[in-house]
């Protein structure tokens, strides 16, 4: 190796070790003196101010409740997520029962005017049977009241005939002398 290197990396060191001592060491002491002479400086400020306590529990409280209103916000994001989440749900599910409805409504208006057609035709054959039905009715009256007459005029002769029955067994009663 060269004198100029050797030289040029003895330069190097000591200026890493003149950065380091002078300047990054000050800075190194003072974070790591900090937290000492924050405690100090908490122990001197409880001396000097008694509430102090009671001040750094209120602020514990405060930020407890801070720290709850950040699980609220994220429990409430959840809800809202939830909230959207059904929301499209049930717009799609909406949307389903609306196109089932509408093609049940459809098929039945169609099956209603089929069956109102009927029910028209229906009509109007039940409506040429009338005048039929009525000359029936009106040829069954007289023959119900020509078969009333026929069936009293059976039973009278009935009567008779069972008349002259009985009136025959006892002349022949009589006759064989019982």
């Amino acid at each position: 190796m060269s004198t100029t290197v050797i030289i040029g990396r003895v330069v190097l060191i000591v200026t890493a070790l003149l950065l380091l001592v002078f300047y990054l060491g000050p800075r190194i002491y003072g974070l790591v003196v900090t937290p000492s002479r924050l405690d100090q400086a908490v122990e001197s400020a409880g001396n000097y101010n008694p509430a102090l306590d009671e001040i750094v529990a209120q602020e514990k409280r405060t930020s407890a409740a801070l720290g709850s209103l950040g699980s609220m916000n994220a429990a409430l994001e959840s809800v809202l997520a939830t909230d959207s989440a059904v929301s499209g749900e049930l717009g799609a599910l909406t949307a389903q029962i609306n196109d089932d409805i509408s093609a049940t409504l459809g098929s039945a208006d169609q099956n209603v005017g089929e069956l109102v057609s009927s029910l028209d035709s229906l009509t109007t054959t039940v409506r040429g049977l009338n005048d039929p039905v009525d000359r029936a009715d009106g040829a069954l009256s007289s023959n119900i009241d020509s078969m009333t007459a026929i069936l009293d005029t059976v039973r009278i002769t009935a009567a008779d005939v069972h008349s002259a029955r009985l009136s025959a067994e006892e002349s022949a009663n009589d006759l064989s002398g019982q």
